[in-house]
Formats: structure tokens, C-alpha cells, sequence
């Protein structure tokens, strides 16, 4: 019977893959997707009940400003979901879920750099989504965007024992441990 914390080591720190990324990315576009719902049915709500582009003189809003407008405010909100949970939790809301986290080469949590970085990655990732195939055949399952920004992402499963220590601490300790346990079976 495998003891808990040989079980910990092989959840824990271990590379994540294409399809628990993906899946973490769909459950994030979800959340965005339910965020810009709610706050066009407001803002919809607010302009129409107050009457406010009459008050700014906007009766007619040419089409094309109007995507103008909704693409600058959509990327900003990206921007600031992405970096913002990123540089917070070390996590989306998505990434929690799929029990994954984004931490350096080096297992320190993200700096702002490194964010803004695998942010702008993000559309060079995208070209024929060659940049996220990538994660196939990388030995750390980086996309394309995380070798730009020098960051891995790896399994943070349990997340209540994560609480309060960072995701290096622990990796270097079960590593440890692992260790440890080989040398024992080599001297038994």
C-alpha cells in the first residue's frame, strides 16, 4: 500500500498536461464569457433606464466604434483577469479548478515581467495554435509562452495543504523526501 506522501509527490509538483491546460483555459473563457454577460446586460440596463447617451449627445454610435470600444474594454479585462490572478494566486480561477498553477523556471512565484510576458506570448502561442501543441512534446510541458516567460506549470494538488507556503517550498521538500527514500532502497 503506497504511503500518503508517495501519493502527494506524484500529484504535486509534476508537469501539467495539454488537456488539464485546456480544460483549465475553457473553464476560464467560461468565467470571462459570464462576466462580459452580466456587465453588457448592465450597462445596457443603466445607459437605457437613465437615458445616458442622450445625456452625451451619442444618439447613433457608428458600428465600427462601437466594436472599437467593446474590443479595448474586452482586452483590458483579459489583461487584468490573466495578469492579476496570475500575480495574486499564482492561478486563474480555471487553473484552481484543474488544480494546476503557474510558478517560474525556478519554482518562485511570477513576476510582473514574466506575466506581461506569457501574456503577450499568448498571441504568438496562438498562431495555429502551434505554440500550445507545443506542450506534447516539451519534457516540462511548456507552450511556447511559457518558454518566452520562463514559467512551468505544475500540479498543486491538495490545495488546503497548500495554503500558505508556496508551491516551490513544497516540490523541494517531497523532491527531498524522494530523494531520501532512494538512497534508503539503495542501501537496503
Amino acid at each position: 500500500m503506497a504511503d500518503e506522501s508517495g501519493l502527494q509527490f506524484n500529484i504535486l509538483g509534476k508537469y501539467a498536461g495539454f488537456v488539464t491546460r485546456l480544460l483549465a483555459f475553457v473553464l476560464d473563457q467560461i468565467v470571462l464569457a459570464v462576466i462580459f454577460t452580466f456587465a453588457g446586460l448592465g450597462i445596457q440596463f443603466v445607459v437605457n433606464a437613465f437615458r445616458i447617451n442622450q445625456w452625451l449627445g451619442l444618439y447613433d454610435i457608428p458600428p465600427h466604434v462601437a466594436v472599437i470600444i467593446g474590443a479595448v474594454i474586452y482586452i483590458t479585462v483579459v489583461l487584468a483577469y490573466n495578469i492579476g490572478f496570475w500575480m495574486l494566486a499564482g492561478q486563474t480561477p480555471g487553473k484552481r479548478v484543474m488544480g494546476v498553477r503557474i510558478v517560474r523556471s525556478d519554482g518562485q512565484r511570477l513576476r510582473i515581467g514574466n506575466a506581461i510576458r506569457r501574456q503577450l506570448a499568448y498571441l504568438l502561442s496562438g498562431i495555429l495554435f502551434l505554440g500550445f501543441l507545443w506542450i506534447l512534446i516539451d519534457d516540462q510541458r511548456q507552450a511556447f509562452h511559457d518558454v518566452l516567460a520562463g514559467t512551468i506549470v505544475v500540479y498543486s494538488w491538495p490545495e488546503e495543504e497548500m495554503q500558505g507556503t508556496m508551491v516551490r517550498d513544497r516540490i523541494q521538500r517531497l523532491v527531498r523526501e524522494r530523494r531520501e527514500a532512494r538512497r534508503q532502497r539503495g542501501h537496503a
